[in-house]
């Protein structure tokens, strides 16, 4: 009997809550001006979606294995010699530490004139901490 009763009251608290919680009526629409501004947002977006997927399509096509090398001999701005580490491309069967993107000279002069896509800020090697 108890068992009957709580299931009677589970079901009635699920029927109170399904009730109070329905949308009794429909919601309006966008209004016009708020369509507009979201086509024009939607074909913003479409046209920068197409030139990001371009340049990613064009260039980004290889990527070069690279491991960091100790005992590279430098020389500096005054003559003298120093002893430092490098970059070096990974011989076959070597583990490459990192892959460095070959996109070409083409490619990196677009990425390096390409000054913002929608939401996409690239930094340039001037900008960075070296």
């Amino acid at each position: 009997m108890k068992g009957f009763a709580l299931l009677v009251a589970a079901l009635a608290g699920a029927a109170l809550l399904y009730v109070t919680t329905a949308v009794g009526s429909q919601q309006a629409g966008p209004t016009r001006a708020e369509f507009n501004a979201l086509k024009k947002q939607v074909a913003t977006l479409k046209k920068d979606d197409v030139a990001v997927k371009t340049v990613l399509n064009a260039c980004f096509v290889g990527a070069v294995p690279t491991l960091r090398s100790n005992n590279y001999e430098a020389r500096a701005a005054d003559g003298t010699t120093f002893v430092t580490t490098g970059l070096d491309v990974a011989d076959q069967g070597e583990a490459p530490a990192v892959y460095l993107l070959d996109v070409g000279q083409a490619c990196a002069s677009v990425i390096n004139n390409v000054s913002k896509l929608h939401g996409l800020k690239l930094v340039r090697p001037a900008a960075t901490r070296r």
